[in-house]
């Protein structure tokens, strides 16, 4: 990691997570979590009334934060393994906040219905009125749009509030770049439901 990254770990990234929505007692899920680099000031910015889940296929990846989260003595934080393609065991309706920071690209999930799918079992995970973080990469790399990603979100009931420019780290580097706000309904759409019922 550029040792300006590593700065804005320390100084800056509590501020950040501030400014898209984290607070104290939030209950927190960084799905894709690798070494930790929102989910340790993620645990810091929630406190000790709060928790934050780092979630990730890498079971190595997992092992680590565990370590460094006893050693740092951070006790809000837990490890939380999702293989490929799994549920995420995570309660429903019990987080009020999902980062989904450089995941959501061909590069993990190559056809559209798998990233919705990862959507859909993320959208459980979180409360009525709860928010999705969402930083998009990778994009025209793997032949996608912005305008297609955000409506594979918008698909599984997702509304956007909006999107910002923001300082973050991508791949240990600090880059600065479109980071979107979603947020999961307060009420599911009743009408949608008996129309399924209907057509099934």
């Amino acid at each position: 990691m550029s040792r300006e990254a590593d700065n804005w770990l320390k100084d800056g990234a509590e501020g950040f997570l501030r400014r898209i929505g984290l607070g104290q007692g939030d209950r927190v899920l960084d799905f894709g979590a690798r070494n930790g680099a929102y989910a340790f000031p993620a645990a810091r910015v929630v406190g000790k009334t709060g928790r934050v889940y780092a979630a990730d296929k890498d079971k190595g990846a997992l092992q680590k934060t565990k370590r460094r989260a006893r050693s740092a003595g951070i006790e809000n934080l837990h490890a939380v393994h999702v293989p490929d393609g799994g549920p995420v065991p995570v309660p429903k309706g019990s987080v009020d906040v999902v980062l989904l920071y450089d995941i959501l690209h061909g590069g993990y999930f190559p056809e559209a219905a798998q990233r919705v799918r990862l959507l859909r079992r993320l959208r459980r995970t979180l409360k009525p009125g709860g928010l999705l973080s969402c930083h998009l990469t990778h994009v025209r790399q793997f032949g996608l749009t912005y305008r297609q990603l955000l409506g594979e979100i918008r698909e599984v009931g997702f509304v956007l509030e909006g999107e910002s420019r923001r300082t973050l780290i991508h791949d240990d580097r600090l880059v600065r770049d479109r980071v979107f706000r979603f947020r999961k309904p307060r009420r599911e759409r009743r009408g949608g439901n008996r129309h399924r019922r209907r057509s099934e």
